[in-house]
């Protein structure tokens, strides 16, 4: 008996009890039957693992040995099996007062492909999964234009890829998500509504992240979770699975982000919550003018990137500032380059770059640029990840003449003997190298290659100018130290049948619920880091206006049009002129700002 878990047997089991759960383990068919504190079942745990390799599947061929073991509020139950494709798997599952967690050991050679969690692949049933109490899932990725939580029945997924313009996987908008789910025995209320707890969270913890995804897959009164590692992990010895946590407790899915954050911390995983202090010039309202350009090419006379042009951009902040909107940071969007990879001007459409960045200084604004990850034109193929056929498909940081590459472009953009911008609007993180036949030079990949680009940038930014601003779309916990500012993405998603259109309701009403839903995903996960609350695009003015007055709620409000909206033929009417202003001028009040400060050519107040 411990001070906060007991283990017993009763009738054949080992059952363990905690203020906050009861867990019986049937350790013939390695499942434990779970219950919460109130004696709702949250589902039977299948206490198996599997780690499949590209030469074979990983299947239990038998339960060797499964022992226990009681200690200061622990009870860990350790589960040897017979492998048909590792030398030994041990699965050890840990039992403590507010959380169950498990992980798996393998030992033998081989090239990971997938390891499945909670459920596995044992002779001669088959895929066995875990049991499913829950009714609800909420994933914290937005990968629906509406939706915050899904029924049970239907997969999630968590990843460092995604692409707006496939069917199916427009999931790029947090790349990555934190990877953590929730869970609800309640079924959804609707599609913008949460049902009520307890809510039971199943998180990853691990200090190398070599996967592109974290899946939760559903079965009939089932489920498994999944890591696709493609085959870029290789064992030549011993490799440990992530460990799956099973938080208890929260009283909604934010609360349990929180949680999920802070056990992160107590791991040594993460930093633990720190406030970090922001200049005040990074809170003032921003600008960015893709909306404009979007709204521009509807007219059919050029595309959006083609409309990225340094007189338009003149004429945008011309048409605000008549409007009474004076932004204290204006992005400049896609493609201001001439090439992705090596971020020079284009200098048809932006013959000057630097003299608009000086001239914005003069007004006591800040420039941020906006920085394509991944995209390798104008890049040499020994800078780039590579296929089979050795066409290069995206920059590999790993590579010593791709990580020479970033740090060149990020030096120009930032340096003031170069553009002199104040900093990077990094976009399209989706893009991350995803296939098992991908050729790279590091050993890192998915999660870590991603973080190794962004550190490659980050780092460079802020040696060449320390006071810079990287502004990112990942609010996944273990991105803190590669980013300062967390951007909520686009609002709609234009490729989806549903995602132009809000559902009946009042106006805006959508759209507020799905951003408020954003902000409060990176408030739980990284609560000390500023939110970009975007906004393009919208669907009308009506929801123009409705976002305006809640975004200073949720972070620093962002505008993305000058005249019209995408959608909307009419120009934006003077009422909502009249109600941005308003809103910004609040802001600005509430959060003691003045219009923008002069400032020095370095970044500094003067």
């Amino acid at each position: 008996m411990t001070a906060g878990v007991s283990a017993i047997e009763v009738a054949g089991h080992l059952e363990i009890r905690t203020p906050h759960y009861t867990a019986r383990v049937d350790r013939r068919r390695l499942l434990a039957d779970v219950a919460g504190s109130d004696g709702g079942a949250w589902g039977q745990l299948r206490l198996l693992c599997s780690v499949h390799a590209l030469d074979g599947p990983d299947e239990t061929v038998r339960v060797e040995e499964v022992t226990h073991e009681v200690g200061a509020d622990l009870v860990r139950l350790t589960v040897r099996c017979l492998s048909t494709r590792w030398d030994t798997r041990v699965q050890v599952v840990e039992f403590r007062p507010g959380q169950i967690s498990l992980r798996a050991t393998v030992r033998g050679a081989g090239r990971i492909t997938t390891v499945q969690l909670l459920g596995g692949m044992r002779l001669p049933q088959g895929v066995l999964p875990s049991g499913a109490a829950h009714r609800t899932v909420f994933s914290p990725n937005p990968d629906h234009p509406w939706r915050i939580a899904r029924p049970a029945v239907e997969p999630a997924v968590i990843s460092v890829n995604g692409e707006g313009g496939e069917p199916g996987v427009g999931r790029w908008l947090f790349t990555p998500a934190p990877t953590c789910f929730g869970l609800s025995r309640e079924p959804v209320p609707h599609d913008h509504g949460l049902p009520s707890g307890p809510w039971l969270m199943l998180g990853l913890a691990a200090r190398r992240r070599t996967f592109v995804e974290f899946g939760y897959d559903p079965a009939p009164d089932g489920f498994t979770l999944r890591c696709e590692y493609q085959g870029h992990t290789v064992v030549d010895d011993e490799f440990d699975t992530p460990t799956v946590l099973l938080l208890f407790g929260a009283d909604d899915p934010y609360d349990g982000l929180r949680r999920y954050r802070d056990e992160l911390a107590a791991r040594g995983l993460v930093a633990p919550v720190t406030p970090r202090p922001l200049a005040a010039h990074w809170r003032q309202p921003i600008f960015c003018g893709w909306g404009a350009q979007c709204a521009l090419a509807a007219g059919g006379a050029a595309t959006a990137p083609e409309l990225s042009r340094q007189a338009l951009y003149d004429g945008f902040l011309a048409t605000l500032a008549g409007n009474g909107l004076v932004p204290g940071t204006v992005v400049v969007d896609d493609k201001w380059q001439e090439r992705y990879a090596t971020c020079r001007p284009d200098p048809e459409k932006w013959p000057d770059l630097a003299g608009f960045v000086a001239q914005r200084h003069a007004a006591g604004q800040r420039v941020l640029l906006w920085w394509k990850a991944w995209d390798p034109e104008g890049a040499p193929d020994e800078a780039c990840v590579r296929d089979p056929e050795g066409r290069p498909v995206t920059l590999d940081p790993e590579s010593r003449l791709g990580r020479r590459l970033i740090e060149e472009a990020v030096g120009h953009m930032l340096d003031p003997a170069g553009l002199d911008a104040d900093g990077l609007k990094i976009d399209f993180t989706g893009r991350t190298p995803s296939g098992t036949g991908l050729r790279h030079a590091g050993p890192s990949w998915g999660f870590d290659l991603l973080h190794e680009l962004l550190g490659v940038v980050h780092r460079t930014a802020k040696r060449v100018k320390p006071g810079s601003l990287i502004v990112t779309h990942t609010p996944d916990p273990g991105f803190l130290d590669v980013t300062d500012m967390l951007r909520l993405n686009d609002v709609l998603h234009l490729d989806h049948p549903l995602g132009r259109t809000p559902p009946p309701g009042i106006a805006g009403s959508a759209v507020v619920a799905q951003m408020t839903y954003r902000a409060r995903v990176v408030r739980s996960a990284c609560p000390e880091l500023p939110v970009d609350t975007d906004g393009w695009c919208l669907p009308d003015q009506r929801a123009l206006v409705a976002y305006a007055e809640v975004a200073p709620a949720l972070g620093v409000p962002a505008l993305y049009y000058a005249d019209r909206l995408d959608f909307d033929p009419d120009p934006i009417s003077p009422a909502a002129w009249s109600a941005l202003e308003r809103t910004w001028a609040a802001y600005r009040r509430t959060q003691g700002l003045t219009p923008p400060p002069r400032i020095g050519p370095h970044g500094e107040d003067t």
